[in-house]
């Protein structure tokens, strides 16, 4: 007996040990096989840099921008920054002094200058387009800077460089206006479609545009969590087809028919009113999902946040992303009240900047070249108008009618 053993445990031993080596090299194949990760770029210190320095890195540039409003963006001229040190770009491409805008050799030169996008819709333009949405997120980062050094997706680099604002660049990533996770959180806890009540959900691109998760460190307490509201981590919005309704007493809505179908309308509906009911097959299947995550992420309620540009279709809805959001001012209120010294530019998005080469009639443009800490009232209400954060709107009105009487 002891004989037939030692054969049957010798073997079994044999396929223990092929199995390892299988999945041993199956692993490192998979390692070998992954792309090499992206080392974190280091942003680059603009301070001390002498005016020949940044002179340099703007040579180029200055034969077609010949006048702007404020060469470095900021007023008080104590800063030495080059064009390429915000925008990136080539500043050696230059032109022949009286060149033609439209010859081919402005064009060629132009072109060379310039970032290229990879849509057509954002090609041979200074201003944002309207309604780019999530458009501007599949756009290289390298473009983004180019087109607006102070998104967040690049702002590290720029605004928050070393000896600059690294700080705050540091904490409006993290901040409401960003992620909107109170908005998210509300709404999913409140309808049933995500058990906890203290917001998990937030919105937040890496440089690539990518969603990411964000997380507090070193991890808050429980009792910081409590008491002042300090959240461990914020993650991107689940796909909605893979939401599962968190109400299943949903299945006894009104109507017999058969359930709706992904991609099947039925032809007895009445338009514009799907029958959204729950399906006759498992949780995460055809319509049945979870209406609150399908809603927010079709509806987008106060999108676009932080790390959007706004519309850029209507007055009161023009701004850049990022740090431009609220430090660059946009034509978008013509009332004093509101808007102060900026309310005689109008309310078009047009542009006032002593550049030529930027058009005047132009929605879409910030008024000047230049940086603001005076940031008015308009310029807040670009995002605090939309549902979600139209709250403020009322402590608005209640202030200026306050000054008014």
């Amino acid at each position: 007996m002891n004989s037939q053993r030692q054969p049957v445990s010798s073997s079994l031993r044999t396929v223990w040990i092929l199995c390892v080596s299988a999945l041993s090299f199956f692993f490192a194949l998979h390692a070998s096989s992954k792309p090499p990760a992206r080392a974190p770029q280091e942003p680059a210190s603009f301070r001390g840099q002498s005016q020949e320095e940044a002179d340099r890195k703007s040579s180029g540039c200055i034969s077609c921008h010949t006048s702007t409003d404020e060469p470095t963006m900021h007023p008080t001229k104590a800063v030495h920054l080059g064009c390429a040190d915000c925008h990136g770009g080539n500043s050696s491409i230059s032109i022949a002094l009286g060149a033609a805008p439209n010859s081919a050799e402005y064009l060629s030169a132009k072109e060379k200058a310039h970032v290229q996008p990879r849509d057509a819709t954002f090609r041979n333009r200074s201003n944002v387009p309207e309604r780019i949405f999530t458009k501007w997120l599949a756009e290289s980062a390298e473009y983004i800077k180019f087109v607006n050094p102070g998104d967040l997706r690049v702002a590290p680099e720029t605004c928050g460089t070393l000896g600059c604002h690294a700080a705050e660049t540091r904490a409006v990533s993290t901040s409401m206006m960003t992620h909107a996770g109170m908005l998210w959180g509300a709404a999913l806890y409140n309808n049933g479609g995500y058990p906890a009540k203290n917001t998990r959900f937030g919105e937040s691109y890496n440089r690539d545009g990518v969603p990411q998760s964000i997380k507090t460190s070193p991890k808050p307490t429980l009792e910081e969590t409590h008491n002042k509201g300090v959240i461990p981590e914020l993650d991107p919005l689940f796909r909605w087809e893979s939401s599962q309704p968190g109400n299943v007493l949903r299945v006894f809505e009104r109507g017999g028919r058969k359930k709706a179908e992904i991609g099947n309308p039925s032809r007895e509906e009445v338009p514009g009113k799907p029958d959204d009911k729950l399906s006759d097959r498992g949780f995460g299947t055809e319509l049945r999902t979870d209406p609150v995550f399908l809603g927010l992420q079709k509806t987008r309620l106060l999108d676009p946040v932080m790390s959007l540009p706004g519309t850029n279709d209507h007055p009161g809805d023009y701004r850049g992303s990022g740090c431009t959001a609220c430090h660059v001012i946009y034509a978008n209120d013509r009332d004093p009240s509101h808007s102060a010294a900026f309310a005689p530019f109008g309310h078009s998005g047009f542009s006032a900047s002593s550049d030529q080469t930027i058009s005047k009639n132009e929605p879409g443009h910030p008024i000047k070249h230049v940086f603001t800490r005076s940031i008015p009232s308009s310029q807040c209400m670009i995002c605090h108008i939309h549902p979600g954060t139209n709250m403020v709107t009322t402590y608005f009105r209640a202030h200026v009618v306050g000054q008014r009487n």
